[in-house]
């Protein structure tokens, strides 16, 4: 951005009124501020002769970490690494804690977010004050490439639920295959989400609980019944909490057979089950 754009874009996030009189002190200061971070931050007045082969070999290592991001986003985030040293797409990434993330399909979501990372990520690193905008995108990339399919997403639940996935995600930009794939992971390494009527002890309790300071919620001491005939997973309670988009509403016994498929698939493995599970309830 040119100074006089970014200048426009730092008053407009600081909502200064550039005509109200009583606080014309206080606009000056601040907009003199914009013009040192302007030319202190946001420009890199670091001559290329300064930057050594070393430091390029990690930012090119960067580079490639990237290259599933927009070229915007790449060069922002390398720009802060070249300058910081921090892999900020892995800081802001821990801030997007919303289990619906995925799920998102419009810009006003993705914008409302972004209002509740930007503060989060300036306390932490000073340096992203003024970067709203540039937050907000790495949100919408973020969401795009957690969302993708990759290579070895080869699988089949029914002719009417793998259309339902692959529609949904050409139509909104939204996996559903991906949302149950991280759900049913992160179930398994939390125990104490389990109904007590769906949680068995494993082979290993008895041997370790006679050991102090064993923590016995660990995914290591249990095993999930995955064999329950209801709230497989906590399909319930998800379900109950899920925006109800289009894509999604009466759908509940669809995200079951999506979950199962995961979970016997991806966490544990029983073909034998999903066999007789995909003909009762899906009739495959």
């Amino acid at each position: 951005m040119t100074l006089e754009e970014y200048v426009i874009k730092r008053k407009r996030e600081d909502g200064i009124n550039e005509f109200d009189l009583e606080k014309r002190m206080e606009n000056t200061r601040i907009c003199v501020n914009y013009i040192f971070e302007y030319f202190n931050d946001y420009l890199d007045t670091h001559p290329a002769d300064e930057k050594t082969a070393l430091h390029e070999q990690k930012v090119d290592k960067y580079r490639k970490i990237l290259s599933q991001y927009s070229p915007e986003v790449q060069d922002w985030l390398i720009s802060l690494y070249s300058s910081y040293g921090k892999y900020i797409h892995k800081h802001l990434m821990n801030l997007l804690t919303d289990d619906y993330f995925l799920l998102y399909d419009s810009e006003a979501e993705f914008r409302a977010l972004s209002y509740e990372v930007y503060p989060k990520a300036v306390k932490k690193f000073k340096f992203l004050e003024g970067q709203s905008e540039m937050v907000f995108r790495f949100i919408k990339d973020a969401h795009r490439i957690r969302n993708s399919f990759h290579t070895y997403d080869d699988f089949y639940i029914s002719d009417e639920i793998n259309e339902w996935i692959y529609e949904t995600y050409n139509r909104h930009g939204v996996n559903i295959y991906k949302f149950c794939e991280e759900w049913v992971h992160y179930f398994f390494s939390y125990p104490d989400l389990w109904p007590k009527g769906h949680k068995k002890k494993s082979k290993y309790y008895e041997e370790r609980s006679k050991y102090s300071g064993v923590n016995l919620n660990d995914s290591l001491f249990w095993d999930y019944d995955y064999k329950q005939k209801s709230n497989l997973f906590g399909l319930d309670s998800i379900y109950r909490g899920m925006p109800k988009k289009s894509f999604v509403r009466g759908k509940k016994q669809e995200l079951e057979a999506t979950l199962m498929y995961c979970w016997l698939h991806g966490v544990e493995r029983d073909d034998e089950y999903w066999c007789e599970y995909s003909q009762t309830v899906l009739g495959v």
